[in-house]
């Protein structure tokens, strides 16, 4: 069910967000790609439409494309703060430093940052912190 006009929509679900991603690594260079791959505004919002319409089919809540772009935006950028704060390149101030990294963190580095995921990583297995498990089982999936 879609909010009223001027509510907020609900929070997405940790379901909501797995279809999110599901749906948006696959077509991540298409729509963030270089300039050169003659995307259209059109069709990247076919794209995000698309990407609303398959986390729809959870049945929690309505999204719309723009709603799903958004969240996107969010968790991708939470990513990489989280990721920076691990790493030490952050300030160690705020709420970043104390955010542990998820797998679905991971996945979106691997697609999004693949020089901050590599760097991650290698910080992790030298480290041989918790992460290592978690990496263990991205590495199995994939």
């Amino acid at each position: 069910m879609a909010a009223a006009f001027g509510e907020r929509t609900p929070a997405f679900t940790a379901q909501e967000l797995e279809k999110l991603v599901d749906g948006v690594l696959p077509q991540y260079t298409l729509v963030y790609g270089p300039p050169d791959q003659q995307v259209s505004a059109h069709q990247k919002k076919d794209i995000w439409r698309a990407i609303a319409k398959d986390v729809w089919t959870l049945g929690v809540h309505q999204r719309r494309g723009t709603h799903c772009r958004k969240r996107w935006e969010d968790i991708r950028r939470w990513s990489k703060k989280t990721a920076e704060a691990q790493l030490g390149m952050a300030s160690q101030r705020g709420r970043g430093a104390r955010r542990p990294m998820t797998p679905l963190m991971f996945r979106i580095l691997a697609v999004a940052y693949p020089e901050l995921d590599g760097r991650l990583r290698a910080s992790q297995q030298t480290q041989g912190s918790e992460y290592t498990i978690i990496l263990g089982t991205l590495h199995a999936v994939e």
